[in-house]
C-alpha cells in the first residue's frame, strides 16, 4: 500500500468533512460528489496496491501450479442521495381594494323663485244701507197694502209660503230677469244690491222699511202694472224671515 497516496486522499476527505460540517443545513449536491468522487480515489488506490501485491504472490507459487483466486472487487454501491423537496411556493394574497371614494357631492343650484302674482282682490261690495228710522217715514194707504199679509188656506198657498234662507238661490233665472224688467226698472246692479240688504236683516220690519225707502216710490210699485209684482215679490220677501 502506497501510504503517501492514501494519506493525500485522507486529508483530501478530512478537508472536505471540516468544510462540510460547519454549515451542514446548506450541503447540496455537488459537495455529495465530491466526498463520493474523494472515496472512490482512496478505494481505487488501495485496490491497485492489492492487485500489485497479489500478482506477485501468483508469480512466486506458479511452480506449484496452484491456482490462485483473484479476489473479486465489488465496487460500493452509490446511494442515490433523496431529491431535496422543492421550495414551497409562497402564494402572496391579493393586496387589499382601495377603500371606495365617495363621490363629491353634486351642488344643484335651487330653482330660483317663481313669482306668483296675487290673486286680483274682489271688487268692494257696498255694504247694505241701513234700515230707515220708522218715525220718520210717512207711509200712504197704498204703500201699507202692498205689504198685507193674507193668511193661506188652500195647500197649495200653504206650500208656496215656505221659510227660505237665500232669496238669491230661491230665484230662479228667468224670475230674475222678470222682476228685474218689471220692478226695477232692468237695473240689475240694484236689483242684486237689494237682495244682498234683504238677505242681512234679521226681520221683515226691518226689510219692509229698506223696501219702502228705495224701492216703492223710486221704481213705481205702486201703479197698477206693477201692483201684483210687487205683492208676489214681498210675499217672496217675509218667507226669508219665517
Amino acid at each position: 500500500m502506497d501510504l503517501q497516496k492514501t494519506k493525500i486522499y485522507l486529508d483530501k476527505l478530512n478537508r472536505e468533512y471540516a468544510r462540510m460540517s460547519k454549515d451542514p443545513e446548506n450541503v447540496v449536491r455537488i459537495d455529495v460528489d465530491i466526498m463520493l468522487s474523494y472515496v472512490r480515489e482512496l478505494y481505487d488506490a488501495i485496490l491497485s496496491e492489492v492487485a500489485t501485491t497479489a500478482s506477485v504472490s501468483s508469480h512466486r507459487h506458479e511452480s506449484t501450479h496452484t491456482p490462485v483466486r483473484k479476489p473479486v472487487v465489488t465496487r460500493p454501491v452509490q446511494e442515490e442521495m433523496p431529491t431535496p423537496a422543492p421550495a414551497p411556493v409562497v402564494v402572496l394574497a391579493p393586496p387589499p381594494p382601495p377603500p371606495p371614494v365617495a363621490p363629491a357631492p353634486v351642488f344643484v343650484p335651487a330653482p330660483a323663485p317663481v313669482a306668483i302674482a296675487p290673486p286680483p282682490a274682489p271688487e268692494p261690495v257696498a255694504p247694505p244701507p241701513a234700515p230707515p228710522v220708522r218715525p220718520t217715514l210717512s207711509v200712504s194707504a197704498e204703500a201699507e197694502a202692498l205689504f198685507e199679509e193674507k193668511k193661506a188656506k188652500e195647500l197649495s198657498e200653504k206650500l208656496s209660503d215656505l221659510p227660505i234662507a237665500d232669496l238669491r238661490k230661491s230665484i230662479a233665472l228667468n224670475d230674475r230677469l222678470l222682476l228685474t224688467r218689471e220692478l226695477f226698472a232692468g237695473d240689475g246692479q240694484f236689483f242684486d244690491a237689494a237682495l244682498t240688504a234683504l238677505n242681512s236683516y234679521s226681520s221683515m220690519e226691518d226689510a219692509k222699511d229698506y223696501l219702502l225707502e228705495h224701492c216703492v216710490i223710486r221704481y213705481g210699485w205702486l201703479d197698477n202694472k206693477r201692483l201684483e209684482a210687487a205683492k208676489n215679490f214681498i210675499k217672496l220677501v217675509r218667507r226669508r224671515y219665517k
